[in-house]
């Protein structure tokens, strides 16, 4: 079966604006690798293993609802996923949406049904935005406690993210009816602006799927629980590797500084629309950790870690994308649906 040509032209669009952005920081990623003269190895390799294994307890998510919905999905490909599904939603404009997009197509074409992939989706967002605020709420108090100017601004971007997440919640709670003619208002709008005229089927299936959604994520509350606990085990990770990539310059300090530095630092990617952060990130880690004694070796940390944590597993994304929109693949059958002799599908 064929893709139609929408679907085409968006995988090739996504794996372009991947390599794109990180041809347009060679400069940067080339900075950053000149700096590795100056580091111990060891704790580098260390840093960035850590990073690689933190995606993949983020992938956990996916296996955790997969396995409840009676699915299996390979090791590998729960963790090319989350790798697409992070680095997409840090890449473009509204990178959130993109991500939320690729998650149920690439579920759908292995066989989860539309509700229940718009249910995994739903559930990774969910938990991300639950263990992201708890951390910031961490590093706002750890910083608050330790009287630093920072906590200032992170009080600033603390209001704007639970109004962000409020409103989505407000939207997300809304009866279907309303969501339908929200949607349908808002497509009606774009196909005025763009001169074209379109159906309300396609208001229509995502209302429907965002329903079903939904209806299984209220069943599934202790589901979230557990699932934010899996975010937060990733985000200490990577917080990790940032104390690891440190040391690999000679910088003593706490898990809780780094911890503090990396919570802020995901609170300003959120709001920031440029590929990457751009330069937000870095400049959020090296404002909180210069605080805290960590020097001018706080730059090329800073730097490094956001090469291993996001440029240098862009072009690793961009393939995984392909593989996983173009391979050959299997129906996962769920075990939970009545049938006869069929055994549950491994990929």
């Amino acid at each position: 079966m064929h893709h139609p040509r929408w679907k085409l032209l968006t995988s090739v669009l996504i794996s372009l604006v991947i390599l794109v952005l990180a041809y347009l920081n060679r400069a940067k990623i080339a900075e950053a690798l000149g700096l590795l003269r100056e580091a111990r190895p060891l704790w580098l390799v260390a840093g960035f293993v850590v990073i690689c294994l933190s995606y993949l307890v983020s992938s956990q998510v996916f296996n955790v609802v997969l396995r409840s919905l009676g699915y299996r999905m390979s090791v590998l490909r729960l963790w090319a996923t989350a790798l697409v599904a992070i680095i997409v939603s840090q890449s473009v404009p509204a990178g959130a949406v993109g991500s939320y997009a690729f998650l149920i197509t690439n579920f759908n074409r292995r066989g989860v049904s539309p509700g229940e992939s718009a249910l995994l989706a739903s559930l990774e967002t969910l938990s991300y935005a639950a263990a992201m605020l708890l951390v910031f709420s961490f590093s706002l108090a750890f910083l608050a406690a330790s009287g630093l100017k920072a906590a200032g601004a992170s009080m600033l971007a603390a209001v704007v993210a639970i109004a962000v997440i409020s409103g989505a919640c407000f939207v997300l709670t809304r009866s279907e009816a309303t969501l339908k003619r929200w949607v349908g208002g808002a497509q009606l709008a774009v196909g005025r602006m763009l001169g074209r005229r379109w159906t309300g089927a396609w208001a229509d299936r995502i209302v429907a799927d965002l329903a079903r959604g939904r209806t299984l994520l209220s069943s599934r509350r202790r589901d979230v629980v557990l699932l934010v606990l899996i975010q937060l085990t990733a985000l200490s990770g990577h917080s990790l590797a940032l104390l690891l990539v440190l040391k690999g310059f000679g910088v003593d300090t706490s898990f809780e500084v780094v911890l503090a530095a990396f919570g802020v630092a995901l609170i300003t990617s959120t709001f920031n629309v440029l590929p990457g952060g751009g330069g937000t990130v870095e400049a959020a880690l090296l404002t909180v950790l210069s605080q805290f004694g960590a020097g001018l070796a706080a730059v090329p940390a800073a730097i490094i870690f956001r090469l291993f944590n996001f440029w240098l597993l862009a072009p690793v994304a961009a393939a995984c994308y392909h593989w996983l929109m173009h391979e050959p693949v299997t129906k996962m059958v769920s075990r939970h649906e009545p049938r006869a002799e069929v055994l549950p599908q491994v990929e």
